[in-house]
């Protein structure tokens, strides 16, 4: 019991039980930082992607490290130290999912620069940019386990212009009475399948 409890605790973490805070709304992968909707976006479409490359990350992306963050601060106040699953947090680490996409991108693209929007983007001088937008639907306890993360990959021309969206998913089935999520395999091989579609369409 001393082994278990720590562990289904660390999990409640990971998935935002009921009584944490709930998963944030997703958005349009441009709320905010492009003024059209993402929907008219080609997906797979061939291209080559201008350089120096501007990096750019949605909302999405932002507000999942904002409630990773605010899920590990209300399950501190509730959840004692002695009982923390450590090994399970660190496996949703928000900061993971940026760091493995990021190191990804500049093997492909090393002039890869992260900019807060398309006007920094242009004023320092970027031929391309690649926007990145994450969605997670996350296992239900008592209904589809499973756990999916989808990541886009939104590439855009030397004008600024979206002109092609690939994607890369991935998705890991939660056994019951399973003591981690295995969040982190699930990032890498979204990550993975994204590459193998980066490989096939842009140059």
């Amino acid at each position: 019991m001393t082994r278990t409890l720590p562990a289904l605790i660390a999990l409640m973490l990971a998935l935002s039980a009921c009584t944490g805070p709930p998963p944030p709304a997703q958005v349009d992968a441009f709320q905010n930082i492009y003024n059209q909707s993402s929907a008219g976006v080609p997906s797979n479409a061939p291209m080559t992607l201008g350089q120096p490359v501007a990096f750019i990350t949605s909302e999405n992306v932002e507000r999942h490290i904002g409630h990773v963050r605010d899920s590990n601060e209300y399950w501190g106040k509730v959840v004692p130290t002695s009982l923390t699953n450590t090994a399970v947090i660190a496996d949703t680490d928000p900061t993971y999912f940026s760091h493995q996409i990021l190191a990804m991108l500049k093997r492909h693209y090393p002039t890869l620069q992260y900019v807060h929007d398309f006007r920094e983007a242009v004023s320092t001088g970027k031929k391309g940019a690649i926007l990145i937008d994450l969605r997670i639907k996350w296992m239900e306890p008592y209904g589809d386990r499973t756990n999916k993360v989808d990541i886009d990959a939104y590439f855009f021309d030397t004008a600024m212009n979206p002109a092609s969206k690939l994607n890369g998913h991935a998705e890991y089935k939660v056994p019951y009475a399973a003591m981690e999520v295995k969040f982190q395999r699930t990032i890498d091989e979204a990550i993975a399948d994204l590459e193998s579609n980066i490989n096939a369409y842009i140059r």
